[in-house]
């Protein structure tokens, strides 16, 4: 074989590795994401808003560390939607407002659920 046809399959072979590491990581931080607001329904549901603070944190620091990485591969906009929305949910950990809480959570997920869906309908 010639040069050009190792510099292709090098370029394909590069391509898909890239391609093939970024959807686990985004399946991976989304997941995390998700199972996250899970455990804060959990807490919150059992009145156990301290623990669900405490996990929101957790659960946000995790997401603002990788954000500039779904940033690279989901349009700008759409991440910052929902980091804006994670970080609102800290107002609704409270007896008074669960349902909010709740449906705030079930919010967010589907917007987790949906980045990761864009991602996967372009690659």
């Amino acid at each position: 074989m010639n040069r050009r046809v190792y510099a292709a399959l090098l370029i394909l072979l590069s391509t898909f590795s890239l391609t093939w590491f970024s959807h686990i990581q985004i399946h991976r931080i989304t997941e995390y994401t998700c199972a996250g607001l899970s455990e804060i329904r959990q807490a919150a549901s059992e009145k156990k808003y301290d623990l669900a603070s405490q996990i929101l944190d957790e659960t946000l620091s995790y997401y603002k560390h990788n954000q500039h990485f779904l940033e690279f591969f989901i349009k700008r906009e759409t991440v910052i939607t929902t980091t804006v929305n994670l970080q609102g949910l800290k107002a609704y950990i409270n007896r008074t407002s669960i349902a909010d809480l709740f449906s705030e959570i079930a919010k967010a997920q589907e917007q987790l659920q949906m980045m990761e869906h864009l991602f996967t309908a372009i690659v």
